[in-house]
């Protein structure tokens, strides 16, 4: 075989892996630049604050008490909600990589979809359906440690008593 007919069956094989190699950078770089704009979207100061009322104001209540919410609060922690479903989507479609986001931001993440369950159940219950199913899906694939009780304190003892003043 002569170096023309090597060259003119080889190229095409080159060229191919080349642009199959481009197009991965190309990828992983859209894909990572997405994945910033999604950071910067939940780092915003509205969201945080929504995550903040998610914690203070919805955690660990009934369902029911959603609806005595001012109306700005609950607007807050639904475009909350939405800018995090919107994230939970970008992973599941494959446009920003799940594990940069599970390992940057998950337990935030996974965190306050759990304080936002009262408000998800007030939300089924008035709508008929959960609106925010794909950022609860998200939130369920991120291990949180399990929580530690505080150490139990020894009793003081007689010698700590009498340095501090106190007769036994």
């Amino acid at each position: 075989m002569n170096a023309t007919v090597w060259l003119a069956l080889v190229s095409p094989v080159v060229a191919v892996v080349i642009a199959l190699t481009g197009f991965r950078r190309s990828s992983r770089a859209d894909r990572l630049k997405a994945y910033f704009e999604m950071q910067n979207r939940y780092l915003a100061p509205e969201v945080r604050l929504g995550r903040k009322f998610l914690h203070l104001h919805v955690a660990g209540r009934p369902a029911a008490e959603v609806s005595t919410l001012d109306e700005t609060t609950r607007t807050t922690i639904g475009y909350t909600l939405a800018v995090m479903n919107s994230i939970a989507i970008a992973c599941e479609a494959g446009y920003v990589d799940r594990d940069i986001v599970v390992k940057s931001m998950g337990r935030s993440y996974a965190r306050a979809i759990q304080a936002a369950r009262p408000f998800f159940d007030h939300q089924e219950a008035t709508r008929g359906f959960r609106p925010y199913a794909y950022a609860e899906r998200l939130a369920a694939r991120v291990p949180l440690p399990r929580a530690v009780a505080p150490p139990v304190q020894a009793p003081p003892t007689a010698s700590a008593d009498a340095s501090q003043g106190h007769a036994s």
